[in-house]
């Protein structure tokens, strides 16, 4: 039997609201299980009835989505936060990562992915806007908003494969286990049980993760990603 998702909105744009709940109610499986338009309201709706996702879209000043994700997650762990935000907000994204939101996206830009990143994020995934990713990593590493997890590793005698770097160096780049396949020239499942491998040997959750892990332990490089952004042929092909 197909898994309804359901979903509680949160944003204190009437318009936007609207626009948010017009996109997800046209998906079967998306249940609209409520609508809040503050921070106090969202923290009590969610505890009451542990939406699968939640929807953010705050006004600065207030709570902001890294202060808020973990007010939800003891209230609801197993709640998926998806953050929309400006684009001068974007700098915030490591902050929202490291409190345990899982998807990032930009209000002017990326509405149209909401139902896919609704997906993705639902099931374990992470997902962040590929126009900022670069920018997003680079904000997490010199800045040190690490996730816990990836503090706590130490791995002295780690190996990763050549193969190995160049996946996490394109899950960095923002691209799907689909589009690696392709561009690396490995069918899809290939790369997922390589994506499983990789999440054993550094006892990561996620790509995510995995992928800050590998640029602070220096197993990719920051200028394999700068390179992508510097071409813009290629990476507009990247981000289609």
């Amino acid at each position: 039997m197909k898994k309804t998702i359901s979903i509680l909105v949160t944003s204190v744009y009437d318009d936007d609201c609207k626009n948010i709940i017009s996109i997800l109610s046209d998906q079967n499986d998306f249940c609209i299980a409520g609508v809040e338009k503050d921070e106090s309201g969202t923290i009590i709706k969610t505890a009451n009835i542990k939406p699968d996702v939640l929807i953010l879209n705050l006004q600065s000043p207030g709570i902001g989505g890294d202060e808020l994700a973990p007010i939800i997650h003891r209230r609801s762990p197993d709640t998926a936060i998806v953050l929309l935000c400006d684009k001068d907000e974007d700098i915030y994204a490591g902050l929202a990562l490291k409190a345990g939101i899982s998807g990032f996206l930009l209000k002017d830009t990326d509405t149209d992915k909401l139902v896919p990143v609704v997906k993705i994020v639902f099931y374990g995934g992470y997902y962040i806007s590929a126009s900022i990713i670069i920018r997003v990593f680079t904000a997490i590493t010199f800045m040190h908003y690490f996730p816990p997890q990836i503090l706590e590793q130490k791995h002295d005698n780690l190996e990763l494969s050549p193969a190995e770097r160049g996946i996490i160096t394109e899950i960095a780049n923002g691209l799907s286990d689909t589009d690696i396949a392709k561009l690396l020239n490995f069918n899809t499942n290939s790369i997922r049980n390589c994506i499983l491998t990789l999440k054993r040997k550094t006892k990561l959750n996620n790509r995510i993760q995995i992928a800050i892990y590998s640029l602070v332990n220096g197993y990719i490089r920051f200028d394999q990603l700068v390179y992508l952004k510097n071409n813009r042929q290629i990476y507009n092909d990247t981000i289609q």
